[in-house]
């Protein structure tokens, strides 16, 4: 393996903190003995990672080529596509700005794609918390991570672009890689992955390569992840709008089906809520969902410049009571002009 086969492409926005953890994480990679490229694409205006990308540059192993991207214009999508602009290699690795992977992680996501050959290998992501954070602690933990016990081998669906590794040459090359039209409520991947499937493309599964997600204190709270939820669950219904033709018969669907999710999940939550039980965060997770397929012309906004004025709450906030109901309240206050198609 040469820097020749594999690009590692780490978007960034505001976080260099975050960014030197993840960068550092690669730099001890065992794979790292054989090189690969390493891109991060500075999505902010004032490119605030230029310093500590021009310290870790000083850091790296030669055998590690580093680029650095300069992408003001505000949306995960564009920082993502400008690094594919730029990519010279076959195999692309994705790792997000506020994940860390253990020594392991290359190896192993090369050697699932060695034996499946796919399209997109998967990973886990295992969730690191601070200590303090105890209330709703485990639906965090749940939230933030993707742990869904697969065995090694070929999946049916696909999952966020954070810890995957993806073919090149199994991508279908009409327009962008990403949806720049997700650039500020995520779900940009989604579209991608669509086009990969519908092109015959396979999806993949490598347990063993996992990595680390370390949540922004802002966002550790339920005022940010219930608006998520809300956003996800809006997911079935953007895609089958977006489809050509729509399928609107999948529209009415979904929107069935999250009008008995919400209310299943919101009677479980009120009685989990009147004992005091501590995973009903769980339950108004789920009512949420459901409620995102209701109301499925709510447009979110989680990244870019949006992220400078929302989600400011701390954890033990009065939002973070695992109330559905102040969270839909909260929603419906934060509508944008955009559609909303957050990644699963």
């Amino acid at each position: 393996m040469t820097g020749d086969v594999l690009t590692i492409v780490i978007p960034t926005y505001n976080r260099p903190d975050s960014l030197r953890r993840a960068v550092e994480s690669l730099f001890w990679q065992r794979a790292a003995r054989s090189g690969f490229r390493l891109i991060v694409a500075d999505n902010s205006v004032d490119a605030t990672a230029r310093l500590t990308f021009d310290t870790l540059a000083e850091q790296a192993p030669d055998t590690i080529s580093l680029t650095y991207l300069h992408v003001p214009e505000a949306g995960v999508a564009n920082a993502r596509n400008a690094a594919m602009k730029k990519l010279e290699t076959p195999l692309i690795a994705f790792l997000d700005d506020d994940q860390a992977a253990p020594t392991h992680w290359i190896e192993e996501l090369l050697a699932a794609y060695k034996t499946f050959g796919a399209a997109v290998t998967f990973g886990p992501v295992q969730t690191v918390l601070p200590d303090d954070i105890t209330k709703h602690r485990a639906y965090y933990e749940n939230f933030f991570a993707r742990e869904p016990n697969l065995s090694p081998g070929y999946i049916d669906k696909p999952f966020g672009c954070g810890n995957c590794l993806i073919d090149a040459r199994q991508v279908p090359t009409k327009g962008p890689w990403f949806d720049a039209r997700m650039n500020e409520v995520g779900g940009e991947d989604d579209l991608l992955f669509q086009r990969i499937r519908a092109n015959s493309g396979k999806f993949a599964w490598a347990p063993n390569a996992p990595v680390f997600e370390y949540p922004l204190r802002q966002r550790i709270s339920l005022s940010y992840t219930l608006r998520r939820a809300f956003a996800y669950g809006q997911g079935p219904v953007t895609l089958a709008r977006k489809r050509q033709p729509p399928r609107y018969d999948l529209l009415v669907f979904w929107v069935i089906i999250g009008g008995g999710k919400f209310a299943l999940h919101s009677l479980r939550w009120l009685a989990l809520r009147l004992i005091g039980h501590k995973k009903r965060a769980f339950e108004a997770d789920q009512a949420v969902r459901g409620l995102g397929k209701i109301f499925f012309w709510v447009k979110l906004r989680f990244y870019g410049t949006s992220t400078v004025t929302q989600f400011s709450g701390q954890p033990g906030a009065s939002s973070a009571t695992g109330d559905p109901a102040s969270a839909v309240q909260d929603t419906r206050a934060s509508v944008t002009g955009r559609d909303s198609l957050a990644r699963r």
